[in-house]
């Protein structure tokens, strides 16, 4: 039988005791340490958007609602968002999330219809952030955030590995020929990073890891073009000028990591090293697996349900003013 392209034992058979993971709802296998690692990702990301709200958010909508709730939160906030180990911290955690997107790339064969709600979604939040902004006068518009990048990294390892597949097709006979392409949108990933440090890009590891780019937009461009240009390159002061809540994150070089994912997926969990942590499954690790099973829910939805909590305890703080 086969699950996510990888050949599992039927029940009764030799080695179905040996199975890694839990299954949803589809059947399809999943991986522990895969959940576990998505979901300590997403508790840290949620825990980091928390105290970006109470410094940035907060004081918006205690403006509004005219209370002081968590004022004396602010400078702590504040000192956390600067702080040098959670800054560089976030960029490791950051790029582990994309490359564990692009591992479980591997794992399906639907990577198209995981577009289209990403895509979706990344859509809504623009538009919903773009009124918002309009509406407190402030700067939050996400304009190619993370489930922008996500999206389109997806759907570029949808395309690459459709390919890949279709040209392996024509050699029924070479099974390794076709497991090896199959590693093309990894290729094609490496490529990709390749090209941005040889033309555009460097990696900066001052006070602050982080990829910058040296492309600037051509001089008399408009502000469409500008912003659609971001989305494939950091342009020069564009993240300075629109960008502050940090999620900002363009194509290159960030979707190279979601493609490059796709061959620790392939040479992990399409080879018979993908039992390699099934013992140590278990119940301590039940909570971040939870947050793992569901992290793009918990992700998008944290985004709006954060700032709901705090505008909520806030008005409620106005019955006891």
């Amino acid at each position: 039988m086969d699950i996510g392209g990888i050949d599992v034992k039927r029940p009764g058979h030799t080695g179905y005791k040996t199975m890694v993971g839990r299954y949803c709802g589809r059947g399809r296998e999943r991986y522990w340490e895969i959940d576990f690692l998505r979901g300590l990702c997403v508790l840290l990301m949620v825990f980091d958007h928390f105290m970006y709200c109470l410094w940035d958010v907060m004081p918006v909508i205690n403006d509004v609602l005219g209370t002081r709730l968590f004022d004396d939160l602010r400078p702590f906030a504040l000192e956390y968002w600067g702080w040098s180990l959670r800054v560089n911290m976030r960029f490791f955690v950051v790029l582990l999330f994309f490359v564990l997107c692009g591992v479980s790339c591997t794992l399906t064969r639907g990577n198209f219809r995981r577009f289209v709600p990403l895509a979706l979604v990344a859509a809504g939040l623009s538009g919903v952030t773009a009124v918002l902004s309009d509406l407190t006068g402030s700067n939050m518009t996400i304009f190619f955030g993370v489930i922008h990048m996500i999206a389109a990294g997806v759907f570029l390892y949808a395309v690459a590995d459709n390919a890949a597949r279709a040209v392996g097709e024509l050699f029924p006979r070479r099974p390794r020929l076709r497991f090896a392409l199959r590693l093309y949108p990894a290729l094609l990933g490496a490529a990709l990073l390749a090209a941005y440090f040889a033309c555009w890009g460097y990696l900066y590891t001052g006070t602050e890891w982080n990829f910058m780019s040296s492309f600037a937009a051509p001089q008399g461009s408009t502000e469409a073009e500008r912003v659609f240009l971001s989305a494939f390159l950091d342009l020069q002061g564009f993240r300075i000028e629109r960008v502050y809540g940090g999620d900002y994150f363009p194509l290159l070089p960030y979707a190279a990591f979601i493609l490059l994912g796709g061959a620790a997926g392939m040479l992990i969990y399409h080879t018979s090293a993908r039992h390699a942590c099934s013992r140590l499954n278990g119940a301590w690790n039940s909570g971040p697996c939870f947050l793992g099973r569901h992290a793009a829910v918990i992700y998008i939805a944290h985004m709006v349900v954060i700032p709901a909590v705090l505008a909520v305890l806030a008005a409620v703080s106005l019955l006891f003013a």
